[in-house]
């Protein structure tokens, strides 16, 4: 009702047609449009979102030899190479161990480079370890590391 007062106090005729009360009509619901629908955009993420920073980047592993011990015990012996061009931390391996029929006896994983340490590009760091696993057949050995921040 006030919109109608205030539109009728401003009306002149222009051509049949009364132009004040249009453009005052069009300001107002431009205004209201502005005020409901804002310009600034709005996202509903849903997940985690991964920056490429802490997505894990993979190495070199060379030298390899996954076998018996004298103790009973497996051996995993390799050379982990930091062959990107980024300096890396936390640089681990990561050993499954599968029998004859392609079942996984063991997943293990152990550090390569001690914490807070960087693996620099064209660094190279040997790994030795043991695990306890019977009827091994296969392996499959992996390197990882971060980029260092």
């Amino acid at each position: 009702m006030m919109i109608n007062k205030i539109l009728r106090s401003i009306q002149i005729n222009f051509n049949g047609v009364c132009f004040y009360a249009m453009m005052v009509t069009v300001a107002l619901f431009a205004s209201l449009f502005v005020i409901l629908f804002p310009l600034s955009a709005q996202s509903q993420e849903q997940g985690i979102v991964n920056h490429i920073a802490d997505m894990p980047i993979s190495l070199k592993i060379d030298n390899i030899s996954v076998g018996d011990s004298p103790t009973g015990l497996i051996a995993v012996k390799g050379t982990v190479h930091n062959n990107s061009t980024e300096n890396m931390v936390n640089v681990k391996v990561i050993v499954n161990l599968f029998d004859s029929n392609d079942e996984l006896i063991i997943e293990t994983m152990r550090f390569v480079t001690p914490a807070s340490s960087i693996f620099k590009p064209g660094y190279e760091r040997d790994f030795d370890f043991f695990v306890t696993a019977k009827d091994v057949d296969h392996y499959n050995i992996t390197a990882y590391g971060n980029k260092a921040q």
